[in-house]
């Protein structure tokens, strides 16, 4: 059955909030020199470093073995790859543009829950996920799409992928695990990984000097990393992966507003109106039906097939 939570639907829409301000504080490292992988590597090194000191004070039960190999696995292949890709395309492309591809992913998470038949989307959810897409083309715009960078594309198309399979492998997680200790699990395995490939790159593991890198740097990883991958953890283990998906499509708006904030951006009325849909979309999505929900599988499949339970448990 659903798992349908308000708190984790907040939850998971204040974590898309604090991801759309780290590409903010992240174009702001960009410009002063700091490279991708330097970054990437010195905000899981921290955010490794912070995660365990809370749990030295905290002393939390330390997890069953396939929940402690799921975390690792979540991130030195999930979450590494997702924020090379994701921030690699804002570095060589525009930052609205590379959010809208990259959010293609819950629609990835929908198609994944279809073809395995773990999940039966319903008109009501199709609903909001449409008014999800077009709310964020008319925020984002299709403008330039002739001239945009071909490797940005790939690499926000890459992210879009491998987040779709991260929520799905999260919301696996059992609720009752500590999060601040399933995210120590996950950073540290995640700047494995990006310490490799800088390493293997030839990046430059030095920050260079300066107030304004470090705290761009340090704004980052506190609100993008600690803040954020918190809140979107202990959001993703109370509902379903396909609803956290379009919840946090807020992501795009709060980039939007952000980047207009920092960088001096307008909004269009466009954009304005692409705001509203993707509000009128999570709206639909969290008001009750009135009538029972009709399985848009049930048309199709044979009567003998049972439907399995669940659309999250691709980690098992």
């Amino acid at each position: 059955m659903a798992r349908t939570d308000p708190r984790g639907a907040l939850l998971v829409m204040a974590a898309a909030a604090c991801y759309a301000l780290s590409v903010v504080f992240a174009k702001g490292a960009y410009v002063l020199g700091v490279s991708v992988q330097t970054l990437t590597v010195w905000r899981f090194a921290i955010g490794a470093l912070a995660f365990w000191g809370m749990v030295s004070l905290r002393r939390p039960a330390w997890l069953a073995r396939r929940v402690v190999l799921t975390a690792i696995g979540m991130g030195s292949v999930g979450f590494a790859v997702q924020a090379l890709t994701y921030f690699g395309a804002i570095a060589v492309m525009d930052a609205g543009l590379a959010t809208l591809l990259v959010y293609t992913y819950p629609a990835i998470i929908t198609v994944i829950g279809f073809l395995t038949r773990r999940q039966s989307p319903t008109r009501r959810t199709l609903a909001a996920l449409g008014c999800s897409a077009a709310g964020m083309l008319l925020l984002v715009g299709l403008g330039g799409l002739a001239t945009v960078s071909r490797l940005g594309v790939g690499l926000a198309l890459t992210a879009a992928v491998t987040y779709a399979l991260y929520t799905i492998v999260a919301s696996s997680l059992p609720a009752e695990a500590d999060v601040v200790l399933l995210m120590a699990i996950v950073t540290t395995s995640a700047f494995t990984s990006v310490l490799v490939v800088a390493l293997v790159s030839g990046s430059p593991l030095s920050l260079g000097a300066g107030p304004a890198v470090y705290g761009w740097v340090l704004a980052y990883i506190a609100v993008g990393t600690l803040l954020a991958m918190t809140l979107h953890l202990q959001g993703l283990v109370r509902i379903e992966p396909s609803r956290a998906g379009i919840l946090s499509s807020i992501e795009p708006l709060v980039t939007a507003g952000a980047v207009a904030a920092v960088y001096g951006e307008r909004m269009t009325l466009a954009q304005i109106a692409g705001g509203a849909v993707i509000l009128v979309g999570i709206v639909i999505l969290q008001l009750r039906p009135r009538r029972p929900a009709v399985d848009l599988l049930a048309q199709t499949r044979h009567p003998d097939v049972q439907e399995t339970p669940s659309a999250v448990g691709l980690a098992s």
